[in-house]
């Protein structure tokens, strides 16, 4: 797994974009592997497509949990690099089948520190220059963390998994749950514009191809995951038909602070854990992203729903399978 490692590194430390070719295979690989993801742990929906949910409900490993990574690819290494036990890193630990690693998606768009750039990158595109410098490099920084990730769930597809955030809409469509994206400038028109224009419409095609294959929930031992908190209580087939179901994509990637409706983390996971013994329900949390905290998590729905997604950190949450979460021990910064 030596040369795994080494292809990660040398992608995720790259100052350059991924090469036309090497994008195309990798993209081609992964769509292809997220497409045949039909599996025991991911039920497929209804059309026969790739279900909306991953299921470890009952497995014994691990769980690391990443929260929005925005063209942070150095966080994603440093993660890798991260002294799990004492005898192993992340990556040695995934290389030998012990620990299983999920992201809650937002792979693209800087969120900090950035805002000059953005701000040039603007200019340059009112001019009519999509593939200029400052565009460049963030989008440089985007691609090749998305490259990485990639290339790691291609390499370790039962334990490496990526789920669905709003900025997972490389057409910067409106529709089926997905909205044009904002921010800083038009962060969503202006990466659109550069894959078409530095790459080709076949990238794009296949960007877009890896975006629709990607699950929206994890059901682990101890928690439930999606990228936002959820709008309302979901039911498990919803959950698996997430993309046939109207509102449910929408409801689990975009949800503001304040507009879930009340106890649809804990009536979520009720319905996944039916059947379940109370306390062992009583054990879950529910993990998300998307919404910026201060300091390492905040704490929603009475403690239910955690979020823990801190743009000036490079956190992880550690659920282990034999105990509940505890946000204060159980949240770990990687690299101060």
């Amino acid at each position: 797994m030596d040369s795994v490692y080494q292809t990660i590194k040398t992608i995720l430390t790259s100052n350059t974009l991924p090469t036309y070719d090497e994008f195309f295979d990798l993209l081609n690989q992964a769509s292809d592997c997220l497409e045949k993801e039909k599996t025991q742990y991911r039920q497929k929906a209804s059309d026969d497509s790739t279900g909306g949910l991953v299921d470890f409900h009952e497995d014994e490993l691990p769980l690391i949990v990443i929260p929005d990574l925005h063209a942070r690819p150095y966080f994603l290494m440093n993660i890798l690099d991260y002294q799990l036990y004492e005898d192993m890193t992340v990556f040695e630990a995934l290389s030998a089948r012990r620990v299983r690693l999920l992201s809650v998606g937002d792979i693209l768009h800087t969120e900090r520190h950035t805002r000059e750039r953005w701000a040039a990158a603007a200019v340059e595109f009112d001019n009519g220059i999509f593939t200029g410098p400052a565009l460049s490099a963030e989008m440089q920084e985007g691609l090749c963390l998305l490259a990485g990730l990639l290339k790691l769930k291609e390499a370790f597809p039962a334990y490496v998994h990526i789920l669905k955030g709003n900025h997972e809409n490389i057409l910067n469509a409106t529709g089926d749950g997905d909205y044009a994206f904002r921010k800083f400038a038009d962060e969503g028109e202006m990466g659109m514009v550069f894959v078409q224009d530095f790459y080709g419409d076949d990238i794009l095609y296949l960007m877009n191809c890896v975006e629709k294959s990607l699950p929206l929930v994890y059901f682990g031992k101890k928690c439930v995951v999606s990228h936002a908190e959820p709008f309302r209580t979901y039911t498990r087939e919803e959950l698996v038909n997430a993309r046939l179901t109207k509102g449910v994509v929408e409801g689990l990637t975009w949800t503001d602070n304040g507009t879930a409706a009340i106890g649809s983390a804990e009536g979520t996971i009720k319905n996944l854990c039916e059947g379940f013994e109370l306390s062992q329900i009583n054990d879950y949390v529910y993990l998300g992203g998307h919404r910026p905290v201060t300091g390492n998590y905040k704490l929603l729905q009475n403690g239910r729903y955690i979020q823990f997604h801190n743009p000036g950190k490079q956190n992880i949450a550690l659920v282990q399978s034999d105990r509940k979460f505890n946000p204060e021990t159980d949240i770990v910064e990687i690299k101060k």
